[in-house]
């Protein structure tokens, strides 16, 4: 990958290591065939434009029309046909060259939620969803320049018990260059079954070479919700991600809480990558009466705004802390921005992530997948989520020494705030 294609690439992008879920898919079939090429450009790219089959046989595009074909195609047309013809080596499968030209496509838009997975991966990524998801337990990234960045290696987890740490570069997957892979295909190269095992290859700060880490894959189990007392008069509730059912499951911790006597609360949102808008809406609910939870902006300008919702309201006079850091996205960033704006919450800990936009998936023909952002997320005064994160009222920073000691310094803010109210 070039600098300039990588300078495209947009800062912080999340793919939290368990896994998501698909919208839906849309099928399109546009590949190429090397038979064809023979070093005459053909009258027409009809025949460049088709879908592969199990049979040989040659299928148009559904609904494709030639006459749609944009001028600059002939310039790929020509490409193909010479590095077809005179490349000195070993010419890569037909598929493969497709599959990179689609990449470099992709990523010319600039944007590194907006990406394609070739069938290999996107069948191994199907195979995840529907079932437990395995892996290392971990949230990556990738900086402006294409660099991958270890975010968040969640506690007791395994990548954490293996070293990782935040701000650590991968350079390297099992010996593997990940130069030219996008985040879902890295994410999807890391991930695998438990008690097998990945080596990545990292560079770290105020290291003069690169360290290797062998980290053995797991089944990462977690409790959506977890909750307890923390103090006579505090309760505590985790939200570890936004799936089905989170707000009616939160409901339940805190009124269980609120049998226990607890008159405040701390809402732990850190590590949480987020999930469904609909739980973020429901979960937003539970703390407000009414207003705005977050803004939906969509390709040229238009905005739908999602309200607080009547019946989910539990703890709207409650007073409240919540938690986040690096690994807290989407959903919880949404949820987070809203109670600062709302001035219904105080947000305590480090910067979120800054994942903002809304990625709506394409099952092409061949089985490959592309997933292209069709909207933004904004907070209720319309700030900005994507590629900014949302900015704690207090900040403490956790660190790896405060973990490894069993410290929780952000916590103990949380309940030397909420004593003082």
């Amino acid at each position: 990958m070039s600098p300039r294609v990588k300078h495209l690439l947009t800062i912080f992008a999340i793919i939290f290591l368990l896994g998501f879920i698909s919208l839906g898919s849309f099928v399109l079939g546009m590949a190429f065939h090397a038979n064809f090429y023979t070093g005459t450009q053909p009258d027409n790219l009809t025949t460049a434009l088709t879908a592969f089959s199990s049979s040989g046989e040659i299928h148009q595009a559904p609904n494709f029309n030639v006459a749609d074909i944009p001028p600059e195609f002939s310039t790929f047309w020509e490409a193909w046909i010479f590095l077809n013809e005179e490349f000195y080596g070993e010419i890569p499968a037909d598929d493969e060259r497709v599959y990179g030209a689609i990449r470099g496509m992709v990523t010319s838009f600039g944007d590194q939620h907006t990406s394609f997975i070739d069938p290999v991966r996107a069948a191994i990524m199907s195979e995840n969803i529907q079932g437990s998801f395995e892996g290392i337990g971990a949230t990556i990234r990738m900086d402006e320049a294409g660099r991958l960045i270890i975010a968040d290696p969640m506690p007791d987890r395994p990548a954490f018990k293996a070293g990782l740490r935040p701000g650590d570069i991968i350079v390297e997957i099992d010996d593997q260059t990940v130069e030219g892979l996008s985040l879902f295909e890295a994410v999807l190269e890391i991930r695998g079954p438990a008690n097998s095992s990945v080596t990545l290859t990292i560079l770290r700060e105020d290291e003069p070479e690169p360290l290797e880490f062998t980290v053995m894959r797991a089944k990462i189990e977690l409790e959506v919700v977890e909750s307890k007392m923390v103090g006579d008069t505090i309760g505590y509730v985790r939200l570890t991600q936004f799936s089905g059912g989170a707000a009616e499951k939160l409901t339940e911790a805190i009124e269980d809480l609120f049998e226990q006597g607890a008159e405040a609360l701390v809402f732990d949102l850190r590590s949480n990558p987020g999930g469904l808008l609909s739980e973020a809406v429901n979960v937003g609910s539970l703390f407000v009466n009414s207003g705005t939870i977050t803004i939906e902006r969509l390709r040229g300008g238009e905005e739908k705004v999602f309200t607080a919702k009547r019946g989910y309201q539990v703890a709207t006079d409650t007073p409240l802390v919540i938690l986040v850091n690096s690994g807290s996205a989407s959903a919880s960033e949404i949820v987070a921005g809203a109670m600062q704006d709302l001035d219904r919450a105080t947000v305590i800990g480090q910067q979120t992530f800054g994942k903002g936009s809304v990625q709506l998936p394409h099952t092409l023909s061949d089985g490959s997948e592309l997933r292209v952002t069709i909207a933004e997320w904004l907070t209720p005064a319309g700030r900005q989520i994507h590629q900014q994160g949302i900015a704690p009222d207090i900040e403490v920073e956790l660190t790896s020494e405060d973990i490894e000691n069993e410290r929780d310094p952000q916590l103990e803010q949380a309940l030397e705030f909420l004593k003082g109210e």
